[in-house]
């Protein structure tokens, strides 16, 4: 009888010890975050044809500072109109510029609220691409050299699912002075059209050499550049 006493002892000693393990490496175990629904995304060029992999990232709004700080605006996937003065910018590359014609660069402070909302399908080689496009056709301009252009250098956006981050970075458009009836005032030249981040793996997965820009970037937002003075 007290062999058997001594027996089952020892099995509920044993018992408590495996479950108070469980318990610790359960208390130790980081949940899985599941993709958002929204990270099912449409095809730039057919919103009715889901994308192959999910999209990574909604972009929030941009938001564009004056040269002394000051918020100028915002674009937001509902409001892509934006008014850059001039006389507003950090950099303007002609500002002696006062005769009909004359072209210039104008340089604006930019911040990108950025939320994720998928993992990545592919993991990034170089980091993601912060990428503009000043081209007409906008998110349906292709994939070919020269109709969209990286920021910088590539960024990590290290930030978990749900999670939001701000991204700081430059933006530039072209403008021309132009006699409007009033006075000569600057016109949008060559305005910005379209801000994407690109997943540097996953776009060339996606690339068919070429593809719009739009299909293979992990999110975008559209952008029309206004001028004034």
């Amino acid at each position: 009888m007290k062999t058997n006493s001594t027996i089952r002892k020892a099995i509920s000693m044993g018992t408590i010890c495996v479950f108070g393990l469980v318990l610790a490496c359960t208390d130790h175990e980081l949940p899985e975050i599941p993709n958002m629904p929204e990270s099912e995304c449409m095809l730039a060029t057919n919103m009715t044809v889901p994308r192959a992999y999910p999209c990574e990232f909604k972009i929030e709004k941009l938001t564009f500072y004056a040269k002394d700080g000051a918020v100028l605006g915002e674009v937001t996937p509902a409001a892509s109109e934006i008014i850059l003065p001039r006389s507003a910018a950090k950099e303007d590359s002609n500002p002696s510029a006062v005769a009909v014609d004359q072209i210039g660069s104008l340089k604006y402070d930019v911040k990108a609220t950025i939320r994720r909302i998928a993992t990545p399908s592919f993991p990034v080689v170089a980091g993601y691409q912060l990428r503009y496009t000043q081209h007409t056709s906008g998110v349906l301009a292709l994939t070919t050299p020269g109709e969209s252009y990286q920021i910088g250098m590539s960024v990590p956006l290290t930030v978990p699912v749900g999670g939001t981050i701000e991204q700081p970075f430059e933006l530039s458009y072209l403008y021309r002075l132009n006699n409007s009836g009033s006075g000569i005032k600057p016109v949008t030249f060559s305005g910005l059209t379209a801000f994407l981040i690109y997943n540097d793996a996953t776009a060339e997965e996606l690339d068919g050499r070429p593809s719009a820009i739009g299909n293979v970037a992990e999110a975008y937002v559209k952008i029309v550049t206004k001028s004034a003075e």
